[in-house]
């Protein structure tokens, strides 16, 4: 029943299953059991209250290896269309009213005013036990940043947790929302951050083209206004709200393990210069 591989996460693989409708995301053996029985019940949770989610069909053990079936999404990638985009030189306007990044606020404006009492987990707690204790910081700097967190405004919102443009794919130019293992409740500002923080400091690699690099400068800065406009224009949320969030999306995206060391470099800076800085949160209410 497992057929070809068809993606490669930092904890699993994606195969085909059974057919042409169903998926099993096979998870590496040093996953805790908790954490694959944690991401069935979220998907669980966003499948049945009607989010555009892949739908969970059971949990399963591959000879040895925790999996979960799901629903096949066949689509590309929001990071696909952006690459697709840069290539092709093709520019933003920012007056366009279906553009897919305004698409992709309104998925995460519907998320956030979903309400799954299914879905618990802290924001707060999570994201501090997915930072760890990166080695690029010291120990005084760990504490800054969970001290950061903590003080930082609460709220009692449905929050994705992990809205990397490779989660949400368009499916006939209709959003899907996958990977929900990182889903909590909390401050939505934080998703949205996560998206901000992508676009104004990601690193293209280094095989690119000077001429896309080039491009993709001047691209950066207008996506990222068209995406916040959106966001914030349908939530009421500020633009200075979401950049609160920086510093914990930026230390989470470190501990991923999964950037370059020019971005990684980038990213440590930014969260440095914030610490240092005069406190931004202290006066907000929580």
């Amino acid at each position: 029943m497992l057929g070809k591989c068809i993606g490669k996460g930092s904890s699993c693989e994606v195969y085909e299953w059974g057919g042409e409708d169903k998926v099993v995301k096979l998870f590496h053996t040093n996953t805790p059991s908790e954490a694959v029985q944690l991401e069935y019940r979220n998907s669980s949770a966003a499948w049945k209250s009607g989010l555009q989610v892949a739908r969970p069909f059971e949990q399963l053990n591959w000879e040895g290896r925790p999996g979960i079936i799901f629903e096949k999404i066949v689509g590309e990638t929001f990071l696909d269309r952006i690459f697709e985009g840069l290539y092709s030189f093709k520019k933003i306007d920012f007056g366009e009213a279906d553009s897919e990044l305004r698409l992709f606020a309104r998925v995460l404006n519907d998320i956030h005013k979903a309400n799954l009492i299914e879905i618990d987990t802290d924001q707060k707690d999570h994201l501090k036990a997915i930072i760890g204790r990166p080695p690029l910081f010291t120990n005084d700097e760990i504490s800054a940043i969970h001290a950061y967190i903590d003080r930082l405004p609460g709220k009692r919102q449905l929050c994705h947790g992990d809205t990397n443009p490779n989660n949400l794919i368009l499916r006939e130019g209709s959003p899907v929302m996958i990977d929900w293992m990182h889903a909590a409740v909390g401050n939505p500002a934080a998703d949205v951050a996560e998206v901000c923080v992508m676009i104004e400091y990601a690193v293209l690699p280094p095989e690119t083209p000077a001429s896309v690099d080039k491009f993709f400068q001047e691209w950066r800065q207008v996506a990222y206004h068209v995406f916040i406009d959106e966001y914030c224009r349908l939530s009421g949320v500020t633009e200075e709200e979401i950049k609160l969030w920086y510093v914990p999306c930026a230390a989470r995206s470190i501990a991923s393990g999964a950037l370059s060391d020019e971005q990684i470099a980038k990213l440590a800076a930014m969260i440095r210069h914030k610490l240092c800085k005069e406190d931004p949160v202290q006066d907000l209410p929580c």
